[in-house]
């Protein structure tokens, strides 16, 4: 069942799901290139390969990440860090905040000055108007409160874009480029690359095969974590003094479960 719900996600997945994205952009850099370019409306020399949802581990005891889609310019010390964040919760501007320390962390290594730090470039593509004021393009840096003339020269910009803006505030590109994120409507030349390389990547066995493998990775780790929660509530339970079979019912662990963990914390 959970392969067959695998594939069924895998065949509805669009540009929206992240692996997608992050797999078109490393299958095709030039296109990741000329969406930078068409979002920063700067120009970019050349990429270095994007690398799929780039791992930044922190400190043993600390969160660490993954990034859809991390490209730094050649020649140069500037970084982008491009994600698709579907979900509107409320810590999406901690989670940028905290991708930009780790990002930091690991281009300066042990003993570099902090001058080393180049310019980098933290965008988040949103299905959704997240500060909901109609717009498509909200960037972030950092200005002093008393007199916004002055600017902290740290180098780093956040940048959200949204699917759902209103008012005219973005090139033609970039709009159509969100109204295909949006809804799968494909119009202008740009889009119309991008969606015969996401067809390219929607039609790669390798891929394919590739996301089965992550998503049941995913799926396996989901049910463990839900079944040591299911466990710390069932001891909790028995502490209580409920019985066996009703913390059975309650948390759907087996009752030889429930006798086992009742007998490993008899002494507690």
């Amino acid at each position: 069942m959970a392969n067959k719900q695998i594939a069924k996600k895998w065949h509805d997945a669009t540009i929206q799901n992240n692996f997608v994205f992050g797999k078109t952009m490393e299958l095709y850099p030039g296109l990741c290139r000329r969406l930078l370019e068409l979002i920063l409306n700067t120009t970019i020399k050349e990429i270095t390969y994007p690398e799929r949802e780039k791992t930044i581990e922190a400190r043993t005891d600390s969160k660490g990440i993954r990034l859809d889609v991390y490209v730094e310019e050649k020649g140069t010390n500037r970084s982008f860090d491009v994600e698709m964040q579907i979900a509107n919760s409320d810590n999406i501007d901690k989670r940028m905040r905290y991708y930009q320390g780790l990002i930091d962390m690991d281009k300066l290594k042990r003993g570099q000055h902090y001058s080393k730090l180049g310019k980098s470039v933290i965008i988040f593509i949103c299905p959704f108007d997240r500060f909901e004021y109609g717009l498509h393009f909200y960037s972030f840096s950092e200005r002093c409160d008393q007199n916004p003339n002055i600017k902290l020269n740290h180098g780093a910009t956040k940048i959200f874009l949204s699917t759902k803006g209103t008012v005219d505030d973005v090139s033609t590109d970039i709009l159509a480029f969100l109204n295909y994120v949006d809804s799968g409507i494909v119009s202008g030349k740009f889009v119309e690359e991008l969606d015969v390389a996401v067809n390219s990547v929607k039609s790669n066995e390798k891929a394919r095969h590739d996301f089965m493998t992550l998503q049941m990775y995913l799926l396996e780790h989901e049910m463990e974590a839900e079944d040591r929660r299911a466990e710390e509530i069932a001891v909790k339970l028995i502490r209580m003094g409920l019985s066996s079979s009703d913390i059975s019912e309650a948390t759907d662990l087996p009752l030889e479960k429930i006798q086992q963990l009742a007998h490993d914390n008899s002494d507690d």
